[in-house]
Formats: structure tokens, C-alpha cells, sequence
């Protein structure tokens, strides 16, 4: 008939733009879930990042109690004065008084004979670990490159830096803890020669290059095969190694008090294993783990993680 000709064109044309549409839709769709699974995985990866700068930090706890690694040899003398400062009383007395707003004087504490014991104690401790450690730097300085853990500055870690407000880091405007507009004392940050930034690269690429190595299996070689998985092994470790240099991290440790510490150990002369509760020193760890955009100047993630650590005092 007449009135039908062309009408499998028009049906045609509906059919191609509803074929469109939906394409267009589809494509739109599995774009938007590429997206949002590559920013979860981004997420989930800087989520890695901050849980590896608490672990950085409590290793740095761990070391500060039992010495940092150092190295060389000079000159070192026990300058120290054992008075009310080094009382874990009259610190605690200290630190209270700051978070009331309250100024305080170490000689308003009272020290009885067991506080001198201890200050007593702890001076020959003390004497006797430098000692040890002259000894220990002086028998190994010959060595290149040897380190020694420092016993002599070892031990619990107070809030001896105050940062101004105005230099306060990005992870530390992360945390409720600390108010906007106010100092913080803080017992240590991470790091303090790099911009406070770690570099997750740094701790990762050894295993990255090993496991690079491993997938494309180079063996060595001038034939064509090694040489192309040579090149594409580079080119993937370069490519993997500029998108985790895009992960950093940073941590800071305070001092937040005392707290019953409980150590637990055995006894060659007995069978039973043996618990004791001493004074401990209570720390908060907070760790923040960045995502940067490709110029490293934007920082697009961040995560900001906190955990509580109590050592021997």
C-alpha cells in the first residue's frame, strides 16, 4: 500500500537510535563501575599505606626502648641531671597539669627515699649502659658500615617537641584529637628531614623488583625472547614503580601517660611461667597513609589511622 512505504526505514532509524541509546548507556555504566573500582582499590591501597605507618612507628617505639640503630664513634659523656624530671610521678603530675592548662614546676614535687633509689638506680644504670655502649662503638668503629644499637639513649619517650600551629603537618589536621588553632607536643614525628613524608616505594621495591623478575622469567641471554621479556619486564617495573611512588605515609608518636604494663616470661628453674605487672608508658601512634596525583603535588586520598601501644618504663 502507499501510506506504507518508507515505514521500514522510519523502523529502522527508531531501531538504530534506541540500539544507540542503549550502547551508549552500557558503555556509560561499565564506565562509571571501571571508575569506582579503581578508586576503591586506591582507597584500599592508601588504607595499606596508613596501616603501614602505624607499623613503621611502633617499630620505631621498639627500637627507641631498646636503642637506635646507629653508627661511628665520638666522644660521649653522662651530662645528664637525675632529679624530679627523669620520677615517672612528677611527670605524670606534669602532663596532667598541661591538659588542665595549669603551668608546673618539677621542684613542687616531693620526692621520697624511693624516688632517690630510683633516681640512684637509674644513674647507675645509666652510667653502666654508656659504658657498654664505648665499647661497643669503640670494638666495631673499624668495621664499615656496622651499626649498634644505642643503648645509652635508650629508653621511654616523652612530648619534648612542640610543634606551632602553623607547621603542623596535613596528618596531624587529619586527627579530632588535637584542636584547630592549638600547639601540639608530641614525643617524635616521621620524618623530620623529609617533609615529614615516608616513602612506601622505599619499603616495597625489593619485593616489587623480585616479583617482576619472577614473572616474566629472565634468564639472560642474547636471543630475542629474553631481550623482549628484558624490555617488557622494565617497562612494567617502571610503570609499577611510578604509580606506588604516588603512595606516601606519615607518623607521629605522643606520649599520652602511665599504665599498668604487663610482662610475661618463664623461668629456666621453674616450669610455671611468670607474669608481672609493672609501671608502663602509654603511647598513641597516628599514621596517615596519601594518595598523590600524577605531578605528586595534589594529594587525592587520605587515610588517617590511630592505635595505642603501652611499653616498659
Amino acid at each position: 500500500m502507499k501510506n506504507e512505504k518508507g515505514f521500514a526505514l522510519i523502523l529502522s532509524l527508531v531501531l538504530l537510535l534506541v540500539m544507540s541509546l542503549m550502547g551508549g548507556s552500557l558503555i556509560v555504566i561499565a564506565s562509571g563501575d571501571h571508575r569506582n573500582n579503581n578508586n576503591s582499590d586506591e582507597y584500599q591501597q592508601t588504607f595499606y599505606v596508613a596501616e603501614t605507618a602505624l607499623m613503621e612507628g611502633e617499630k620505631y617505639l621498639a627500637d627507641n626502648y631498646l636503642g637506635q640503630w646507629v653508627g661511628g664513634k665520638g666522644e660521649i659523656k653522662n651530662n645528664r641531671v637525675y632529679d624530679a624530671t627523669l620520677v615517672p610521678k612528677c611527670i605524670e603530675e606534669k602532663e596532667k597539669a598541661a591538659l588542665e592548662g595549669n603551668e608546673y614546676d618539677f621542684a613542687s614535687c616531693n620526692l621520697n627515699e624511693e624516688d632517690e633509689e630510683y633516681l640512684k638506680n637509674k644513674e647507675d644504670e645509666d652510667n653502666s649502659a654508656l659504658e657498654q655502649f664505648k665499647l661497643t662503638l669503640n670494638e666495631l668503629s673499624s668495621a664499615r658500615g656496622t651499626l649498634v644499637r644505642d643503648a645509652w639513649n635508650k629508653g621511654v619517650m616523652l612530648n619534648v617537641k612542640e610543634v606551632q600551629n602553623n607547621n603542623k603537618s596535613i596528618c596531624m589536621n587529619s586527627f579530632k584529637n588535637f584542636r584547630v588553632g592549638e600547639d601540639v607536643n608530641i614525643a617524635y614525628e616521621l620524618p623530620e628531614d623529609h617533609d615529614r613524608l615516608g616513602e612506601f616505594w622505599d619499603i616495597v621495591a625489593p619485593l616489587v623488583n623480585e616479583s617482576m623478575l619472577h614473572e616474566f622469567n629472565i634468564k639472560g641471554g642474547s636471543d630475542n625472547s629474553s631481550l623482549f621479556n628484558a624490555n617488557a619486564a622494565q617497562a612494567a617495573l617502571t610503570q609499577e614503580k611510578n604509580y606506588l611512588k604516588r603512595f606516601k605515609y606519615s607518623f607521629f608518636i605522643q606520649h599520652i601517660g602511665f599504665s599498668t604494663y604487663q610482662g610475661g616470661g618463664a623461668s629456666v628453674q621453674r616450669t610455671t611461667s611468670v607474669d608481672v605487672a609493672r609501671q608502663g608508658s602509654a603511647y598513641k601512634i597516628f599514621g596517615c597513609g596519601m594518595y598523590y596525583d600524577k605531578n605528586l603535588s595534589n594529594i587525592n586520598i587520605l587515610v588517617p589511622l590511630e592505635t595505642m601501644v603501652v611499653m616498659p618504663y
